[in-house]
């Protein structure tokens, strides 16, 4: 029993920790309610408690602060659990009992856990008048999109609604574009810009207060602009071009290197990790790739695909994404991407396919193999697949040379031959 009570403890810590690094770097970088000068956050800050006589010590504080007074104007009180279970509807009713008993200051109150939270809690937490937020390891989810980008697809605020408050109540719940989930006295949100609002933390200022301490409004998040494949082709063959690329499989390396010495990408190879193949963020600016052999095929278009991120400036739109096993095939089959989400994956896997298989190459390549085995047009196009069993030899005949010769998979091969017209699939 004691062991568990040090296994909860421990995990609580570095769930805490999480947090207020996360915090820290909003503050740091703008995004915080208030401008860095005005703020302070602190880890495991008291506060004095009438009713103990004594002071009260929570995870985390943010004390905000007007121009030229000493005293903070307002306090953010952060308690940090990761539970086993689900948490419970007494350890709601113990942070809204400590809330109330720090006299003196406005006092906001955020009950955060990586656990999914009763569905009595709810009603507590609106009525006391703070915020439930489930928030997730940011190693664990795929994406992290600017809600403006989605606002088509939850339209329907009945359905947002939904979404949120299974997110915030079912154990089993995989984050896909956010990290974080709440419920505030004024409704449902997907992140953090919408528990500063939904505990109207504006409301404790005047509107020449906030003048003073508000950050200045960030640029609106353009929607995902449309990019032809063809654009997308010279954008590779610009970045080949760079590395003096001349022939065969693409040195990937040269190109990392590059960058890194150009806009200080840093690109790192780290253990197999069975939740992605790769990730990208943005801020700070990293590539990981998730592998046991830096030199594989799905390595390989793995980190073309990151590389396809970066190139293409896709950090206007998210923040952070990762993409898993069935990302990349399920995104390498999309023809007409119909969503925010599908049309940055599509940018970035067309990119990665035009880098790894230069379209001057691969055709050279291929028209040198069709010559060599003799394979002759029929009238149905060069390579023909379908039933018969010479077409279906000669494809895979050439599929493969191609494969060793780009170091791709054979799926890769096969896609980029129908995307250049040199196959025809019956």
């Amino acid at each position: 029993m004691e062991i568990e009570k040090l296994s909860t403890y421990a995990k609580g810590d570095k769930f805490e920790e999480q947090v207020f690094h996360f915090l820290s770097r909003e503050i740091d970088e703008g995004r915080f309610f208030c401008r860095p000068e005005h703020c302070r956050i602190y880890r495991k800050r008291g506060y004095y408690s009438r009713d103990r006589e004594d002071s009260i010590i929570f995870d985390i504080a943010i004390e905000v602060f007007l121009p030229g007074l000493e005293k903070p104007s307002m306090i953010i009180i952060i308690e940090c659990k990761n539970y086993s279970g689900t948490v419970p509807v007494c350890d709601i009713e113990e942070f809204s009992s400590k809330l109330s008993q720090v006299a003196g200051f406005n006092v906001k109150g955020i009950f955060a856990s990586m656990s999914a939270f009763q569905s009595g809690t709810f009603n507590i937490a609106r009525n006391k008048g703070f915020g439930l937020l489930r928030y997730f390891d940011q190693s664990e989810f795929r994406w992290e999109l600017p809600r403006a980008l989605l606002t088509g697809a939850r339209s329907a605020k009945s359905r947002k609604r939904a979404e949120i408050e299974y997110a915030l109540t079912h154990p089993d719940f995989q984050p896909t574009i956010y990290s974080a989930y709440a419920v505030t006295p004024s409704g449902y949100t997907d992140g953090w810009e919408g528990i500063w609002k939904g505990l109207s933390f504006e409301a404790a200022f005047s509107e020449d207060e906030l003048r003073l301490i508000h950050p200045p409004l960030p640029a609106t998040k353009p929607r995902v602009a449309f990019i032809s494949r063809s654009s997308l082709e010279d954008l590779a063959e610009r970045a080949l071009k760079s590395i003096s690329y001349i022939r065969g499989d693409v040195d990937l390396n040269k190109l990392v290197v590059q960058e890194r010495n150009a806009n200080g990408l840093i690109v790192r190879f780290l253990e197999e990790n069975r939740s992605a193949l790769g990730s990208i963020t943005f801020s700070p600016l990293e590539i990981k790739i998730f592998t046991a052999d830096e030199k594989s095929d799905l390595a390989r278009f793995t980190l073309a695909h990151e590389l396809g991120h970066y190139f293409l400036k896709h950090g206007r739109y998210m923040t952070r994404e990762s993409i898993q096993s069935r990302d990349i095939d399920q995104s390498q089959l999309i023809t007409i991407p119909k969503g925010e989400v599908e049309r940055l994956e599509w940018q970035a896997n067309t990119f990665a396919s035009c880098l790894l298989m230069p379209r001057y190459e691969f055709n050279m390549a291929l028209s040198l193999l069709i010559k060599h085995h003799g394979i002759r047009n029929r009238g149905h196009g060069v390579l023909y697949l379908d039933g018969q069993r010479d077409n279906v030899d000669n494809f895979w005949m050439i599929a493969a040379a191609l494969s060793k010769y780009f170091r791709v998979s054979l799926t890769a091969i096969r896609l980029r031959m129908k995307a250049l017209g040199l196959l025809i699939e019956a």
